[in-house]
């Protein structure tokens, strides 16, 4: 399955990469950035709005999904479609997040802890789930966790962002992803997939923090030209991609 290209004369095979949260923010901006460089990107949504203005602007190799990843119903819903279409997946990249405001402790709710672990770990479980028998079809697959500088303990533990009211729900939720970033790859760098947790950058969407420097088309810019490269023989990583690399 798939589609081919030819440069100059020589036939070169699409890879294909699958993105969460891919009709706003960083997401919208890796699914251009993906599509503009020949891969054929299927962009997770929530919405059917969402999908509408996918489709409307990316005629071609563009194949949005409407799934929610907080729900357990997403991993038939995105293995059914993808069969669809193809038998591989290349890249998945786990970009969907919501945020949240609570930061004492005596405001925090459970509920509200329990939406933001929803999306930001098990969301990708879910996504694993549904994708990992087509990562194995991929001669170099790869699965990259869109995390934060909040998620990093050492960070946290420094005090670093002390008095920043950064809230509870956010920070358990991305320290979570980390750890399930570091058990996936023990389980699967000897199957031959690639895994890596990423900060973005200060990123001004509308989930910014207040420092925020760097717009969301020059974030998914730099993980375009740094996802390409990896091989599944390099290490697991926390990194800013082409900035730096950060402590779990």
């Amino acid at each position: 399955m798939g589609i081919n290209i030819k440069i100059m004369g020589v036939e070169k095979i699409k890879e294909k990469v699958l993105i969460t949260g891919g009709n706003r923010g960083l997401g919208y901006e890796l699914v251009k950035v993906f599509l503009r460089n020949g891969y054929e990107v299927f962009a997770v949504v929530r919405s059917i709005e969402g999908k509408g203005k996918l489709e409307k602007e990316f005629k071609e190799n563009c194949y949005p999904i409407v799934a929610d990843i907080s729900s357990d119903d997403s991993i038939k819903i995105i293995k059914s479609t993808l069969t669809k279409y193809t038998d591989q997946i290349d890249i998945l990249i786990n970009n969907a997040g919501i945020t949240a405001k609570e930061h004492e402790i005596m405001k925090v709710t459970t509920n509200e802890m329990s939406n933001l672990f929803h999306i930001h770990c098990l969301g990708v479980v879910r996504t694993v789930q549904a994708t990992l028998e087509m990562l194995y079809n991929s001669k170099n697959p790869r699965i990259i966790n869109v995390s934060s500088r909040l998620g990093s303990l050492t960070k946290m533990a420094s005090g670093e962002f002390k008095g920043r009211n950064f809230s509870y729900s956010y920070r358990i939720a991305k320290a979570a992803q980390n750890m399930l970033t570091i058990c996936l790859d023990q389980e699967l760098r000897d199957k031959g997939i690639y895994l890596g947790a990423i900060h973005p950058g200060k990123l001004k969407t509308n989930m910014a923090a207040s420092d925020a420097d760097m717009n969301p088309s020059e974030g998914a810019n730099n993980i375009y030209n740094w996802v390409s490269s990896l091989k599944v023989k390099d290490r697991v990583e926390f990194v800013q991609p082409l900035v730096n690399e950060l402590e779990w």
